[in-house]
């Protein structure tokens, strides 16, 4: 048995055995303050408390540490499996992957719109929605790597959608009384013809194509409640919206990146003109120019919003707010040049542990972003 293994079993069988012999130490003071109890508080809407020992929903420095070494294990985990299967990060990947960093997004807000109620909106509160929606991601994963690798490719994706539909249906049937605006498994069948029209029109039938596929049939339905809520159709008291900032935000984000492509044209430089470097500035700046208008509202919107991570929070304070995604934008491009230069040969050896560290860098800018985006357009 290898090594690390044998070190994280170890870890897991002590931290078992704390949670038996001093609970009070090991859940109230660990789980419940950093991991679980943030998460009830953010489903209730105020801080709680349990034995005494309160949690409050958002991030402390304690939380934000334990999900980044969850995520390093996450990513290793993950570049031993893309390895043995021989899976490229390139763009086709990328784009494959974007439904799927769009639905955790689209859910966390409609979960904010109070569209799920307890036990159900659980499921939907960060970091467990992430969770559900890398389950999804994975699932997609292995069945694009048996579709190109099977003769019966068109057969075996149509037997995954009727899977996912009738998997929907047992759902809807559970817990359609805790939705408050569920989508009738008619609808999703509607959803998964189009899906199986991506599928039929794209030429390669890969593991990109069936992903992109399988990923768009997770993300219509989401989609579909977001835009009626927009039209007015809405479940909450909630009456307003700001459309504004989706334009917005986009145009400043593609402004900055098409500044940062020409300035790499007019230098000569490669790293920061490749399609997958200028995604993952695409990406943070979007995160960062929407928690801007979030937090400081310099338009003036009928908006109410704070910042749950610390560093964020203290750079929101200098230089009018704009510190926050001009320091993003400064930390993405040294991420990236030094990947892409100092660690050049490094990881030249190992392009798909690189391309996953890109992925990641490209999900941890998108996703939050995204969600606080629509969260400004919808006017939770």
């Amino acid at each position: 048995m290898r090594p690390w293994l044998i070190a994280v079993i170890a870890a897991c069988i002590a931290f078992a055995a704390g949670l038996l012999i001093a609970p009070t130490i090991f859940y109230d003071h660990f789980i419940w303050k950093y991991i679980w109890g943030p998460i009830v508080a953010d489903a209730a809407g105020h801080p709680v408390s349990y034995h005494g020992v309160r949690a409050a929903e958002g991030y402390t420095l304690v939380s934000e540490f334990i999900y980044g070494m969850l995520l390093l294990v996450i990513v290793y985990l993950m570049y031993r499996f893309f390895d043995y299967f021989n899976i490229k990060i390139d763009v086709p990947f990328f784009i494959a992957s974007l439904p799927f960093i769009i639905l955790g997004s689209t859910l966390r807000v409609l979960e904010d719109s109070g569209l799920f109620e307890k036990p159900l909106s659980y499921f939907f509160i960060s970091p467990i929605i992430y969770i559900q929606v890398g389950i999804y991601f994975f699932l997609s994963l292995l069945a694009g790597i048996y579709i190109e690798r099977s003769d019966k490719k068109i057969k075996l994706f149509v037997f995954s959608i009727l899977a996912i539909d009738a998997a929907y249906a047992i759902m809807y049937v559970i817990f359609a009384d805790k939705c408050n605006h569920p989508v009738h498994p008619l609808l999703v069948g509607l959803f998964s013809i189009v899906s199986l029209a991506i599928f039929f029109y794209l030429d390669r039938k890969n593991v990109s194509t069936t992903m992109f596929s399988l990923g768009l049939l997770f993300l219509l339905p989401s989609l579909y409640l977001i835009s009626i809520w927009i039209y007015g159709d809405r479940w909450n008291t909630f009456d307003h919206v700001n459309v504004v900032i989706l334009p917005l935000v986009l145009i400043i984000s593609s402004a900055v990146t098409l500044l940062v492509f020409i300035f790499a044209k007019m230098s000569e430089s490669k790293i920061f003109s490749s399609g997958i470097n200028l995604s993952l500035i695409f990406a943070h700046m979007i995160d960062g120019w929407t928690s801007y208008f979030a937090v400081v509202n310099p338009l003036g919107m009928d908006i109410s919003y704070g910042e749950k991570h610390p560093i964020p929070l203290f750079l929101m304070g200098h230089f009018y707010g704009l510190a926050y995604p001009l320091a993003k934008l400064a930390i993405i491009a040294g991420v990236i040049y030094a990947m892409d230069s100092y660690l050049k040969n490094e990881l030249k050896e190992k392009p798909i542990l690189a391309g996953l560290i890109k992925f990641f860098i490209l999900v941890l800018g998108l996703a939050p972003g995204l969600r606080d985006m629509l969260r400004i357009l919808m006017g939770i």
